[in-house]
């Protein structure tokens, strides 16, 4: 994964929904960007994930989930990234 998709899947990892600015700030470190960014990091880290099993959810005019989160936080053994 290029540098900041790591970022961002962490991002899913430990929050139960990640919108559209998080995402923004995650990658960019500001929210001043087109909102068609995400969605291309967010397809790019689909495309990676999707063949293990990983789902992402869109939440429309909202942003996005790791669906199962908190079994996939388990299951990678990130307990700290838990709320």
């Amino acid at each position: 994964m290029p540098p900041k998709e790591p970022d961002l899947f962490l991002s899913l990892l430990a929050n139960d929904t990640v919108t559209k600015e998080m995402a923004m700030l995650v990658l960019y470190g500001t929210e001043d960007r087109p909102d068609h960014s995400v969605a291309m990091f967010m397809s790019r880290i689909r495309s990676k994930t999707e063949p293990h099993s990983v789902k992402i959810e869109t939440i429309n005019r909202t942003g996005y989930r790791l669906v199962d989160r908190l079994v996939w936080t388990k299951t990678l053994k990130l307990d700290a990234v838990e709320h």
